[in-house]
């Protein structure tokens, strides 16, 4: 199969819209039927923030474009709500109002994407008649056992039992097929493709079950492609302990951690600035920070595990903050969905609209089959129209007085507007200040700081396994390459959904990108720009053709062969990807509890601000959490 033809799909996907939109919009009379191969999970290709669901809102925030064709009313309806951004947010938002105002409640949901979820989106795949499903995005139920009332509440009410999980993820896995982490180093930034049983980072805690990687440092070393001034430098990194920050005054040690970035640690402290190491050592927190080790302190550096800092090294100044600078301890990562937490969102879904689906357990969630066309019907109470970007939402009369709110929205070039009584902006807030242009300035600026930081997974669907098996490769940290880290899927089995224990079934890996700029050090909103735009720019053949050479460098050795091995590749691209969180370098004073969030998501009259980012937090209690919150700030309705 030649993966390049799913290039078409990225062409088709503005006229393939145009299968998924509301039946008001193709006319009565026009009854379309999704063919399989345009049901949103599986559609391979471009995802995520794909071709169709940001040229609307790019040309309002880039000219101020407001001038589609004269706007439309689609119907009579005057909705209790309208929820801006079906994600796990906006759907949590929706959830909540019906439980308040009752399953009478008029409700509708715009989303500009194909598909519902937001980042909790699900990649499917079929090959002879066997599914595989992964996460595009939204991985996991992070420390559920840290929730608050509200999240636990919501959860439960869907049915998700966290005990389930335990049974459900096989923590065998690895070890049975004697897979561990490794680092692979690229033949076209290291001079030749090398895959060492050795990582950077500790991947137990990310990956349960998962064993040790087996080679020590010094022996790792000798078989990396490094130069020797390179190697020199790296052992002096991996060996540093305690010794670390003898060189500072115990009592500063402390400050010293906070202030000082890693990269300048590793300069001053251990003489180390060799390229090569940087170029190793920058990647690798980059998918849980969104950021490179360039724009870390050493303090959140020593906290992600990254070398040559220690607790212990910091001193006696542990001991006078009175506890520990490490992170508490997390609860097993195992409270997976085979595909994320998009599981979430279609639970979420299956009670907004019972109809879209059958079923009533976490279990049957996972390989319920969605009816798409019932996601939007008149007699419904509520409704979530896909396809659909917002591009202004205005209270009809003085904000502290009015009645209700006017949503206008875009589809296929067109406007349309509906009417409602609240409404919930369950989106990215850097978009908000373009939606509400009457909000008060000083609420703009701290809408617009929260930028998010854009990243990349790609979901590959492998015809076998057997080279992975072969090369005992669990998971791979990729230093040089595009895509910085490789997993094996999260071995989950819930209902009839298998865990593909046989080197010969189809298996599912995910790998995932972070665009670091070519200048260190630069600042994280600067950084994530940058990023985007370069995601922006990025064809899907040059993801393809990056995951190929990857691939069959790191896998050749073994057998491995992309143009026959490879059945599908689904690239989610989220040049707006998760919520900043703050830097403890740039925003050190940024918290959940402080920064422009706080000021960003208050409630303006009728209109209230949900969304991850108005807790700064990029975890999925986050959305729940500040969904809640939105909807109890809404006016109270009669």
């Amino acid at each position: 199969m030649n993966i390049t033809r799913r290039d078409f799909l990225n062409g088709a996907l503005l006229a393939l819209g145009s299968t998924l939109l509301p039946p008001f919009v193709l006319g009565k009379e026009i009854e379309h039927l999704l063919a399989d191969d345009s049901y949103p999970p599986r559609l391979n290709g471009m995802r995520g923030n794909h071709p169709g669901s940001f040229e609307t809102a790019h040309a309002m925030a880039w000219t101020g474009k407001r001038d589609w064709d004269a706007v439309k009313e689609p119907d009579g309806t005057e909705y209790d709500l309208v929820v801006v951004g079906a994600g796990i947010s906006g759907l949590s938002a929706a959830w909540f109002f019906q439980q308040q105002y009752g399953k009478d409640a008029k409700i509708l949901l715009l989303e500009n994407h194909d598909d519902f979820g937001g980042h909790a989106r699900r990649n499917e795949f079929v090959l002879e008649g066997q599914m595989r499903v992964s996460y595009g995005g939204s991985q996991t139920i992070q420390n559920p056992g840290r929730y608050s009332r509200t999240a636990k509440s919501l959860l439960d009410s869907l049915g998700v039992t966290l005990d389930r999980f335990e049974r459900a993820y096989d923590r065998d896995f690895f070890s049975r097929h004697g897979l561990k982490p490794m680092t692979y180093f690229d033949k076209k930034t290291f001079g030749r493709d090398v895959l060492l049983p050795y990582t950077f980072t500790d991947f137990s805690w990310g990956v349960p079950g998962i064993s040790a990687a087996g080679l020590g440092a010094e022996e790792a070393l000798n078989r990396m492609p490094l130069e020797a001034r390179a190697k020199e430098q790296l052992l002096r990194v991996l060996s540093s302990r305690e010794g670390s920050l003898d060189r500072i005054d115990a009592a500063k040690r402390l400050q010293y951690v906070k202030t000082t970035p890693y990269f300048a640690f590793l300069k001053d402290q251990l003489n180390v600035d060799d390229p090569q190491v940087l170029r190793l050592l920058r990647p690798l927190p980059a998918e849980y920070t969104g950021m490179g080790a360039d724009n870390l302190s050493t303090l959140e550096a020593m906290t992600f595990g990254l070398p040559g800092i220690t607790e212990q090294a910091v001193g006696r100044a542990i001991g006078d903050q009175g506890g520990s600078l490490s992170p508490e301890e997390s609860e097993p990562y195992i409270h997976h969905f085979p595909d994320g937490n998009a599981s979430i969102a279609r639970l979420l879904v299956r009670q907004l609209i019972p109809k879209t689906a059958s079923g009533s357990t976490m279990d049957d969630i996972v390989m319920a089959d969605f009816d798409y066309h019932r996601l939007d019907q008149p007699d419904s109470p509520v409704r979530l129209r896909l396809n659909s970007t917002v591009v202004r939402v205005t209270h009809e009369g003085p904000a502290q007085k009015a009645h209700g709110v006017s949503v206008t929205y875009v589809t296929r070039n067109q406007a349309y507007r509906v009417h409602a009584k609240t409404c919930v902006l369950a989106c990215y807030h850097v978009m908000i200040p373009h939606l509400v242009p009457e909000l008060p300035q000083e609420q703009k600026n701290a809408l617009r700081e929260q930028s998010k930081a854009p990243l990349v997974y790609s979901t590959v669907l492998l015809k076998h396994w057997r080279p992975i098996k072969q090369l005992g490769l669990g998971a791979a940290e990729c230093p040089g390459s595009l895509h910085q880290l490789m997993l094996l899927d999260y071995p989950v089995k819930l209902g009839t959904y298998p865990v593909s224990d046989d080197p010969d079934q189809p298996m599912v890996i995910t790998m995932s990108h972070v665009p670091l700029a070519e200048q260190y050090g630069i600042p994280p909103r600067e950084l994530f720009r940058q990023g985007r735009f370069r995601l922006f720019s990025m064809p899907f053949s040059d993801f393809e053709t990056a995951i190929k050479e990857h691939l069959g460098g790191m896998l050749g050795a073994a057998g491995f062969d992309p143009d026959q091995d490879i059945h599908a590749i689904t690239v989610n691209r989220w040049s707006h990807g998760y919520s900043y969180q703050g830097s403890r370098l740039y925003d050190p004073e940024m918290s959940p509890e402080k920064g422009p969030h706080i000021l960003g998501r208050r409630p303006f009259g009728r209109i209230t601000i949900a969304n991850s980012d108005a807790g700064a937090r990029a975890y999925m209690d986050a959305a729940i959490d500040e969904a809640r919150r939105a909807v109890d700030e809404l006016p109270r309705l009669a």
